[in-house]
């Protein structure tokens, strides 16, 4: 039997004196992509009796790429975006199913795509655990927990525009799986189909626009209010939601809501200060404003996440809109990042040792550019205002937040195969388990939390649309890189859990198709203690499946 047929988790039969050896003499154990080798970390670094600390310790370390993962992406990925699209002049309607949806499904992506592209033979199990477990979670837990919370009327027109592009993504989906490959046409498909997706909202919202006796105003996305609004919820309501922005129980508007919190909660702002003070409250990781008036917990989580914050901020340049003067302009820090975000992105994505021509190293050449940018923002620009070219760092910014993203995300991915190592779990029952619960748990507190304020249909409206985009974009994107790689074809292997993630989703969102309809599209209570119970059966039989209560079909 040749090293390409022993897998990783053959392990569990060696004696534990054997174990290291065997996990660096095996290719299973080793890792496609990201910095840190887990397997060798837990089984090399610790003697046998101390590897339960040394999965403790990497535990730790997953909930703070998993906090730095959510930080990133809502703190410095999104408001790039948001000022990208404004500079691009997109509608809101574009810019709402396009940029910042990515915006917010970037975990989920970047997470599949260092799923795919660190899976072996085919075992794409953690990718479509985690797509499909998520895509459960949200239309079972979080649909049916905002209709107990607080029941209520659906929209008709885009509930169902959802539901029934989300069905015939899965069925495809499941197609796919069942035939066991896939090709570059079948994968660009799902991209297309995502493509033809926003064409049809589009298309929709501007044909209700023009029916309505009064055209809907601030149509542009400097006028929405979007970038006040929880972007997980605002992606994919309609037009039909307009009417939901003043509250249906007594209470401020959410909007306002929002900005409050952001001001109390977010980037400090420091527009009156300059020179090396204005740089140091600029890179603080600690929201010192705020902090008398967190709780505990909140307390603990900033300092947990402070180290990460700290590079993210000397890293990544934002664009804050929030701010009336200064956008989050800070001319020393601004002229710095010029410089360390290229630097990071180079050493970050393994080019920074790549020769051009053989002879001049990357890194050179970058750290040469970025020096001499840097220079020339810091002589063309004043402390006191923003620079008429400062729209730009939101493109920088971009791609900085990108490559920090799928870093993380590879290093989350490569954790929790070892996880699935270590307690011998197939991938699939790890991404329908710490991966979608950590994707989704965001979702479910700030749809839950607009369910209370007033705002059920917002949140629903992105529990159906959100899941969507990341299946559609999690399948299109990396199976598309993975399938140009294998010369077209990518061959799958395929389990019994898979199929059942798929056809759980599936469940979930026929009962939705058949119960709203016939309900009138009022979400009861009964239907949302339904969804819940739904869930609790899924996971039962996914978990009765793994250990092979019923029988698994993998061959």
């Amino acid at each position: 039997m040749g090293d390409s047929d022993v897998e990783c988790r053959d392990l569990h039969t060696l004696n534990i004196t054997d174990i290291c050896a065997f996990v660096n003499a095996t290719g299973d154990c080793q890792i496609d992509e990201g910095f840190i080798n887990y397997n060798e970390f837990v089984y090399c670094q610790f003697s046998s009796h101390l590897v339960p600390l040394g999965v403790a310790i990497l535990f730790i370390w997953w909930l703070f790429l998993f906090s730095g993962l959510a930080v990133t992406a809502d703190d410095f990925f999104c408001p790039s975006l948001a000022v990208i699209s404004r500079t691009l002049r997109l509608s809101h309607n574009i810019a709402g199913v396009t940029f910042l949806a990515f915006g917010n499904g970037a975990p989920d992506i970047f997470s599949a795509i260092a799923a795919i592209g660190s899976a072996k033979a085919g075992d794409a199990g953690l990718a479509i655990g985690a797509l499909f477990g998520a895509g459960v979670f949200v239309t079972t837990v979080v649909v049916g927990a905002i209709a107990t919370v607080h029941p209520f009327d659906a929209m008709q027109r885009p509930f169902l525009r959802d539901v029934i592009f989300y069905l015939g993504a899965v069925f495809w989906a499941f197609w796919i799986m069942w035939k066991k490959e896939i090709t570059t046409y079948e994968a660009v498909g799902f991209i297309l189909l995502y493509v033809f997706y926003v064409v049809v909202v589009i298309v929709g919202r501007l044909i209700y626009q023009r029916h309505r006796s009064t055209p809907l105003e601030g149509n542009s996305i400097q006028n929405t209010g979007v970038d006040s609004l929880s972007t997980s919820t605002a992606l994919f309501a309609d037009d039909e939601s307009s009417p939901l922005l003043r509250p249906e129980v007594p209470g401020p508007p959410i909007v306002e809501i929002e900005k409050e919190e952001v001001l109390r909660f977010g980037r400090p702002h420091h527009e009156q200060e300059t020179g090396a003070k204005a740089f140091f409250m600029a890179i603080n990781p600690i929201d010192t404003e705020g902090w008398s008036e967190m709780r505990f917990y909140g307390k603990v989580y900033e300092v947990f996440k402070c180290p990460l914050m700290l590079l993210l901020k000397l890293t990544v340049p934002v664009v804050d809109e929030e701010e009336e003067d200064m956008k989050g302009w800070n001319r020393t820090l601004n002229s710095l990042q010029c410089f360390t975000g290229p630097t990071f992105a180079i050493f970050a994505t393994d080019l920074a040792f790549n020769k051009l021509g053989g002879v001049f190293p990357v890194y050179g050449l970058v750290i040469s550019i970025g020096g001499v940018l840097s220079i020339a923002v810091f002589c063309t620009s004043s402390a006191d205002e923003p620079p008429k070219y400062h729209a730009g760092f939101a493109y920088l910014g971009f791609l900085v937040a990108v490559i920090w993203i799928y870093s993380m995300a590879n290093e989350i991915v490569n954790i929790l195969q070892m996880f699935g190592i270590v307690f011998n779990i197939s991938n699939a029952i790890i991404g329908l388990t710490l991966l979608a619960w950590g994707n989704s748990i965001g979702d479910l507190i700030a749809d839950l939390a607009m369910a209370r304020q007033g705002y059920p249909r917002m949140g629903i409206s992105a529990c159906f649309g959100g899941p969507l985009f990341n299946l559609l974009l999690g399948i299109g994107i990396p199976f598309t890189i993975a399938c140009i790689k294998n010369n077209g074809t990518y061959h799958l292997q395929v389990t019994l859990e898979e199929m059942f993630l798929a056809g759980g989703v599936a469940v979930s969102l026929i009962s939705s198709l058949l119960i709203v309809p016939l309900s009138k599209f009022h979400m009861s209570r009964g239907y949302g203690v339904y969804l819940l119970i739904l869930y609790i059966a899924f996971l039962a039989i996914a978990l009765l499946i793994e250990i092979n209560v019923i029988k698994n079909i993998n061959h």
